[in-house]
């Protein structure tokens, strides 16, 4: 029961006990004034009617006698008049039943009202002739009764209707503070941190919410110094100082985990840039002016890959860099190695290098046999070779004809029949909870292409989806077939489905995505949404009214592949998430890397200070697992703990 339902009870029961005892004294006034009343009124009727009649009675005149009691008796105000002899006979009698027309039955027996009986001696002389004996009808005093006592029950709901308005009015207004206390309250608890600015006049509600909204600011508090804290240990970490770019552990642990990862399916491209005569120029240059030159080469190369959006690109030490893209064909090697060419030429634009001839690039296609020295030998192999010809030369490393890429048009050809024929395969594997891998978190449902070469994760196919315009079609297609293949008679299982971040840019695909859901919401109550982090982070505004849009509708919304980027951990306050997956750069290295285990504790703690869980994933070793139990990690999924089944 709410306070204002309380407090309107409490003031309606002491009105009720206030009315109940003023009415009652009002009551037992009136009934005692009108037994005086009807007492005084008979007394007098019989003293009056006695002198009249002593005469009449002295002659023995009976007409005279019964004329001037009916003149009496008619009036109605009397219930009998008697008039009897000295033995006690009756001479003139006189009596009628008592009505109530306009009083109830149960009045008149709740409130009794005593008859009196009024005497006078009828006289001659000193003789005495009988007695006169009148008592008064009670029909009208209870008349008088009844309408004394209604007119206070009807004063009395009327005082009470105006004092409960008065009381709903005025205690809405006192409890408007706690309202926006509890609603404060309950957005602290959502993970959001509101400050109430009005202060409320009553001293001890103004205590209140100073204590809340001290509360909110320092739990804000304590969880951006947590975010600042977990920023600045991937930064120190895994971030070149000074380019910005990922260093080089990241890099070296991001082409260990592709390579080892089965699920990433990584099938790419590796790229190592070096500039020329670095040493060189730091000498004639200076230290500065050099740091100038990796900043300016640094951002010349993000800008030229933005489109070709690489899974890292990091500075190796020295004047070197290196970069990882998703597999492609030779048009789109041949236009990555052109636009990286163009931006080391540009750097004489910028008025960094004083001659065009600026560095070189090595390339080497990974066609899923190499091992990482070998790839690596190869891209260096190429990286000489490049040197050997002109300023600014990318080369390749020879492929085997068969392993070599497919064209574009082979990959849309190959996609558009899959989507055509519906002929995408989908796979389940659990998350499992680390301590309890009986405990099943929810399934996350995976999507294999049909080729030549068997069935091909998502990692080896949905980035030239992505640049074929084709990963939202992937995604319809993906969700609608797990819809009609899960039934409402499911719902104690949870499921996942992973969304490309060219669908969350996509208004008509978010559209569609919510209106589906509408249509299946008791399915939609068990889907959770996962979106990569690195690609979610570009477009915000459509993230949050995603995660709006899926909230309203039950579903869930998590980040997958998280810490994969540098993007700062302040947006996640407000997103509401299920929980955050993390990418598997970190669980690789999880077991003999001190950085990583101390980036996943400070991830854990703002996680949880969001209500949010954290689960690791690509968990593929037996030490991996123990870290993530060490850790104290929600969830674990990998090949270790269960392979992906067919769905």
């Amino acid at each position: 029961m709410t306070l204002l339902r309380q407090l309107i009870l409490a003031i309606l029961a002491l009105l009720l006990l206030v009315f109940a005892g003023s009415v009652a004294i009002s009551v037992a006034n009136t009934r005692h004034y009108l037994d005086a009343q009807l007492q005084s009124h008979a007394q007098d009727a019989a003293t009056s009617l006695g002198l009249s009649l002593s005469t009449s009675a002295a002659e023995d005149d009976r007409a005279t006698m019964e004329s001037m009691v009916d003149a009496l008796f008619d009036s109605g105000y009397y219930r009998s008049i008697r008039i009897i002899d000295t033995g006690g006979a009756p001479l003139v009698e006189r009596e009628q039943p008592v009505r109530f027309d306009d009083v109830p039955a149960w009045f008149v027996r709740l409130i009794p009202l005593d008859t009196p009986l009024g005497e006078a001696m009828l006289m001659s002389g000193w003789r005495q002739l009988g007695r006169v004996q009148v008592t008064s009808n009670p029909g009208y005093a209870y008349l008088e009764l009844w309408r004394t006592t209604r007119a206070s029950v009807g004063l009395f709901a009327l005082v009470a209707a105006l004092a409960v308005a008065l009381a709903v009015v005025g205690v809405n207004i006192i409890l408007r503070p706690l309202r926006a206390t509890e609603v404060q309250a309950a957005a602290i608890a959502d993970r959001e941190f509101p400050v109430q600015e009005h202060l409320p006049r009553t001293r001890e509600l103004r205590r209140v919410v100073e204590a809340m909204n001290h509360m909110s600011r320092k739990v804000r508090q304590m969880l951006d110094e947590q975010i600042a804290l977990g920023e600045r240990l991937r930064e120190k970490a895994y971030r070149d100082p000074v380019t910005g770019l990922g260093n080089r552990a990241l890099f070296q642990r991001d082409l260990e985990h592709l390579l080892d990862s089965t699920e990433e399916h990584f099938r790419g491209l590796l790229a190592l840039v070096q500039l020329r005569d670095f040493r060189d120029y730091n000498e004639s240059h200076g230290y500065s002016a050099g740091d100038e030159l990796l900043r300016q080469a640094a951002a010349a190369l993000r800008e030229a890959t933005a489109q070709f959006r690489p899974l890292c690109l990091a500075r190796l030490g020295g004047a070197d860099f290196g970069l990882l893209f998703p597999r492609g064909g030779d048009d789109e090697i041949a236009a990555i190695g052109s636009a990286m060419s163009q931006a080391l030429a540009s750097l004489q634009e910028r008025g960094v290098m004083p001659d065009g001839d600026v560095g070189h690039i090595g390339m080497a296609v990974h066609t899923g046999s190499d091992t990482l020295s070998m790839l690596l030998s190869r891209a260096d192999a190429a990286l000489r070779q490049a040197q050997a010809t002109t300023g600014n030369a990318w080369q390749l490393a020879p492929t085997s004809a068969s392993r070599a890429p497919r064209p574009a048009m082979t990959w849309r050809r190959l996609l558009d029949e899959s989507l055509q024929g519906k002929k995408l395969a989908l796979f389940a594997q659990p998350v499992l909870r680390p301590n309890d891998p009986l405990k099943v978190l929810h399934t996350e449902i995976l999507v294999r292409l049909p080729t030549d070469e068997g069935l091909l994760p998502a990692g080896g196919f949905m980035p030239m989806a992505e640049r074929l315009g084709l990963a939202s079609a992937i995604d319809r297609a993906v969700i609608t077939a797990v819809l009609a293949r899960v039934r409402p008679s499911d719902n104690a299982r949870h499921f996942a489905l992973n969304l490309s971040p060219t669908s969350l840019s996509d208004p008509r695909f978010r559209s569609w995505l919510l209106e589906t859901l509408d249509q299946h919401p008791v399915q939609a109550a068990d889907l959770t949404f996962e979106l990569p982090e690195y690609g979610a982070s570009r477009d915000l505004p459509a993230l949050r009214e995603l995660a709006i849009g899926l909230a309203k509708r039950g579903s869930g919304l998590a980040l997958d592949h998280f810490g994969r980027g540098f993007n700062p951990l302040g947006y996640l306050a407000g997103l509401k998430l299920r929980y955050l997956k993390v990418d598997g750069r970190y669980i690789h290295a999880l077991a003999h890397d001190a950085d990583s285990r101390y980036f996943i504790a400070t991830l854990r703690e703002i996680a949880h200070g969001l209500d949010c869980k954290i689960i690791a994933e690509a968990v593929e070793t037996e030490a991996q697992l123990a870290a993530v139990v060490e850790l104290r990690m929600d969830g674990a999924q990998g090949y270790h703990l269960m392979a992906p089944r067919a769905l």
